[in-house]
């Protein structure tokens, strides 16, 4: 036995040197990467200690925002892999076009491509193009769906909750689990309309079972997720949202004091215009029309696609800004002057005022129309109105930066150039970096540039504040909360208006007067 470790340990450091001598006599005068300097001594030849780091530190973000400390914006961490921590990669790797690696095929839902996954440009174009309009900044601005489930998610469930919590004493809770509940009711009631959407703050039960299952599922193989609670839990809300876009339910239905509480009457939005507009890209085998089978077929092609897409908007839509809202009061709760400032300005600036219950609540009146949609939203500032208060802003800024709910490596492939092309590709001076190399960027890293953020790793929502025009415009290029290019977060603008929304709950006066 012991002979045999021996052998084993002999042989290792056999290859060892082999590798070490083949990378300093062979490939290390004929390949560009050689003079980009090495993370670790062994990134010129092996993967391994990445792939430790990986194992061991989830991201390895911390390690590799070390090596960008010694050894400056541009770093070998593999073999064929580079992480770059300047402006200048930035706008070559994401704004280049550089399509992704096959890394993100992990997150395909039901077998079917999403914008995660799509490692084509164009395919990931067309599918963007359909479902980037109703989560734009104008569109959410003016929806009286997003404001209608707003009012009902905000008014009608999350405050009665802080209310109670508030007057109960001594108890404690899970603000984690309280900020990915009302997440989820927002951006479910957004993508599915109100009735389908979730009620996680109200069923505390059902929350509790459903984030349990969400733990396992972010563990899970392709194969082990199919078909499992999150994916069925998605495909029904589909289905759901299908039957109530039939029925055209905002449409034909008088809303009750009751419905117009709990946001009904708001339509499945994203649902409805993947739904109408998806067809134009399933595959031609996808479209073929033939018998019944056929038919059933391509029906269940097409919902699988959707579905898909959607689950992935939900992870997103809860999870992140979940996270984000849970380090908001994380800070917040550390620092008092800040909370007594944010207060003042919410409770000043802003109409309705930030009380509840509002004398709108108490006193409602029959609108106009008689179906509820003159009163959806009517007891939430608007969002320009929000977007307009400083010290909200730089909050939420400086939450972003310092505690980014996606800190990891997005990578991406450099193209390959055909041989007759002169065309070289240089990142940060490094010049002919060849096609095929996996190259990343990462937020842990890019948001501690200390040239930028002067004591980078201290919550300071000031900095945002004192800053004149040049510098918070050079700390808005370094802010990468949301990636950047073609393949950047389609719901910036959603998330970063459910995290002022659910911001506002903690400065509502709820003595009612």
């Amino acid at each position: 036995m012991a002979s045999h470790i021996m052998v084993m340990v002999v042989g290792g450091i056999c290859l060892l040197l082999l590798a070490l001598i083949y990378n300093k006599f062979i490939l290390q005068p004929t390949s560009s990467l050689s003079l980009i300097p090495n993370a670790h001594f062994t990134s010129p030849f092996s993967p391994l200690w990445l792939h430790y780091q990986r194992r061991s530190n989830h991201t390895a973000t911390a390690i590799i925002f070390a090596a960008h400390k010694r050894l400056g914006p541009v770093v070998r961490l593999a073999p064929n892999e580079l992480s770059i921590n300047s402006l200048e990669g930035l706008r070559v790797v994401y704004g280049g076009g550089f399509e992704r690696s096959q890394w993100y095929l992990r997150f395909r839902n039901y077998g079917r491509e999403n914008l995660i996954t799509f490692m084509e440009g164009r395919a990931h174009g067309r599918l963007k193009r359909v479902v980037a309009g109703v989560y734009s900044k104008s569109f959410l601005g003016g929806s009286e769906d997003w404001r209608g489930v707003g009012r009902g998610v905000v008014v009608g469930r999350l405050l009665p909750v802080i209310r109670r919590l508030v007057e109960m004493d001594g108890d404690g809770v899970d603000v984690l689990e309280l900020a990915k509940a009302a997440a989820m009711d927002l951006a479910s009631g957004y993508i599915f309309g109100s009735k389908v959407g979730t009620d996680f703050l109200g069923d505390v039960g059902v929350r509790r079972r459903w984030l349990k299952a969400y733990g396992a599922f972010q563990t899970q193989s392709r194969r082990e997720r199919a078909g499992g609670v999150i994916e069925r839990f998605c495909m029904e809300m589909c289905e759901a949202a299908e039957v109530e876009m039939r029925e055209g339910r905002r449409e034909d239905k008088v809303a009750t004091e009751e419905d117009d509480d709990a946001g009904y009457g708001t339509k499945p939005v994203v649902y409805e215009q993947l739904s109408q507009r998806i067809e134009g890209l399933l595959s031609d085998d996808d479209k073929s029309v033939g018998g019944l089978e056929e038919t059933k077929k391509k029906k269940k092609k097409k919902t699988e696609a959707i579905a898909s897409e959607l689950l992935d908007h939900l992870i997103a839509g809860h999870e992140s800004t979940g996270i984000t809202l849970t380090y908001v009061m994380y800070e917040l709760s550390r620092r008092p002057d800040i909370t007594r400032r944010l207060r003042a300005e919410l409770l000043s600036n802003l109409s309705p005022s930030l009380r509840f219950p509002s004398s709108s609540t108490n006193n409602k009146k029959p609108d106009d129309k008689g179906d509820g949609s003159s009163r959806i939203g009517d007891d939430l500032p608007k969002p320009s109105a929000i977007d307009g208060l400083p010290l909200l802003d730089a909050v939420l800024q400086e939450t972003l930066r310092l505690w980014q709910a996606v800190p990891a490596p997005q990578p991406r492939v450099t193209p390959y150039h055909s041989s007759s092309s002169t065309a070289s590709l240089s990142i940060d001076g490094y010049d002919n970096i060849p096609g095929g190399v996996t190259v990343s960027s990462n937020a842990y890293t890019l948001h501690r540039n200390p040239n930028v953020f002067p004591n980078p790793h201290a919550w300071m929502p000031e900095r945002w504040l004192e800053a004149d025009k040049e510098r918070r415009q050079e700390m808005k290029r370094w802010l990468w909360a949301f990636s950047s290019g073609g393949r950047m977060c389609l719901g910036s603008n959603f998330a970063v208006q459910i995290d002022d929304r659910r911001d506002l709950y903690e400065f509502y006066d709820f003595g009612g007067g």
